[in-house]
């Protein structure tokens, strides 16, 4: 069996004084799309920004790519870090920065490319989260919320990830938004060979595009698997989100196709 892009053992988190994550294992297996579930405050942001070398496990292991992320050296870290791309939820854009300055700056930071290169490089990766061509001399203000999403997504692709986290990726979209938006990172993942991990509350999403569902509650993976899979568990916490109407309509619709 081939090893996971990423391995989790017995993770423990904290926001202060808070414990959110309590011995958490996992495993994300490389080329394929993961959704994090669970229910508001089970922590699914905060796995993410752990798995992403945002915030520092408090105890555990994390590993990406076979490498343990508490033993890298600095120069390993970054270079581990250029391997990742992360989109944020409301976009985390720089609002001095045009789009193309915005998508531009990973490479700025990880890269020594001349700087002509930097903007066609720029160009293509706003093509690649389908923008028009001129949304790249506007402002973050200037964008709508669903430009703002693929804005920030470009941004995420700028070094050529093996690694994707996006989170809530389809927050905030009207129901054709989130299902472009839905079907643009299924097109993605497929065209670069990506791993992709995402947090998302969103029942369509949940059902049309993950591979794997990870569903975490109590600090812990109460249950994965895929949709189906999930709404059949027996696991109270489990049964009671994929029971509720929301995600019911979201699996007629699934069964429909």
């Amino acid at each position: 069996m081939t090893a996971p892009a990423i391995r989790i053992r017995g993770l423990v988190t904290r926001l202060g004084e808070r414990s959110v994550h309590n011995g958490l294992d996992l495993d994300v297996q490389a080329g394929r799309l993961t959704a994090i579930a669970g229910s508001s405050g089970s922590g699914k942001t905060v796995l993410l920004q752990a798995m992403a070398l945002l915030l520092p496990p408090a105890a555990g292991t994390i590993e990406i790519f076979g490498q343990t992320t508490a033993k890298l050296s600095r120069s390993d870290e970054h270079e581990l870090r250029g391997r990742m791309g992360v989109m944020f939820q409301r976009g985390a854009l720089f609002t001095g920065m045009t789009v193309l300055e915005n998508v531009a700056f990973p490479l700025l930071e990880y890269t020594a490319l001349p700087r002509s290169i930097i903007r066609e490089i720029a160009r293509i990766k706003i093509r690649l989260a389908g923008l028009a061509p001129d949304a790249a001399t506007l402002y973050p203000s200037e964008l709508s919320g669903g430009m703002t999403k693929r804005a920030a997504l470009a941004r995420s692709l700028a070094l050529d990830p093996e690694l994707l986290f996006l989170d809530e990726p389809t927050a905030g979209l009207d129901p054709v938004g989130a299902t472009a938006f839905d079907k643009l990172i299924v097109h993605l993942r497929e065209l670069l060979g990506l791993t992709v991990i995402l947090v998302t509350h969103d029942p369509v999403s949940l059902w049309e595009i993950a591979d794997e569902i990870v569903f975490i509650g109590e600090g812990s993976v109460l249950a994965s698997g895929s949709a189906h899979e999930l709404s059949r568990s027996l696991q109270p916490t489990v049964r009671h989100y994929f029971g509720g109407v929301r995600m019911q309509r979201a699996r007629a619709q699934w069964d429909q196709e």
